[in-house]
């Protein structure tokens, strides 16, 4: 595809940009990328004329974690060249979260934006969860109108809100309620 590039994972992104932001950002968590690949990095002129060196973010990549104008600073070089990471921001608006205790004891939290938001096992749903029992795209959850609602996308174990087999209806969504997609429960948090 012109003006595309393919990352390692299989992700197309803009050739502008210096690394694939799926494989960083976007509701998917750092897991779906192969990070046991060789980390490259990327060499980016700013306009104020200073050559920085970018690398992909990687959870074995060792920092002080701190964010400066939208990059995350990796390491210092000793010529003085910083190695940065740059943050991409989803281009809606964030309105939600779904917070679940139910792979991880410390709990994970996965942000939901304005429009649609599929959930489910694939690795293309805006919001990848590793659970056996959800379907590839199990549910979506949309937000129009100041409303939150979900609908289940014909799965094989349901969706669940509040104890209630939602089946085939689209259900509205409050602040505080439990959310059951295959054997994960979460919470959902309004943030408006």
């Amino acid at each position: 595809m012109k003006g595309f590039t393919k990352c390692a994972n299989g992700h197309y992104y803009k050739e502008e940009l210096a690394a694939c932001p799926y494989c960083q950002v976007g509701g998917r968590p750092a897991a779906v990328a192969d990070h046991k690949k060789e980390t490259q990095l990327y060499t980016e002129n700013k306009d104020d004329g200073k050559t920085r060196l970018v690398i992909p973010k990687s959870p074995s990549a060792q920092s002080d974690s701190r964010t400066v104008f939208g990059e995350e600073v990796i390491a210092e070089l000793e010529s003085g060249q910083k190695v940065v990471q740059k943050e991409y921001r989803s281009v809606r608006k964030l309105v939600g979260w779904l917070v679940t205790y139910s792979f991880d004891k410390m709990g994970a939290d996965f942000r939901l934006y304005e429009g649609r938001n599929v959930i489910g096992r694939d690795v293309e749903c805006n919001i990848t969860v590793p659970d056996k029992t959800m379907s590839g795209k199990h549910a979506t959850i949309l937000f129009k109108g100041d409303k939150f609602k979900i609908k289940d996308e014909l799965s094989s174990h349901g969706t669940f809100v509040n104890d209630c087999d939602i089946e085939d209806e689209t259900v509205e969504l409050h602040d505080n309620d439990l959310i059951r997609l295959g054997e994960t429960i979460f919470k959902f948090k309004i943030a408006l």
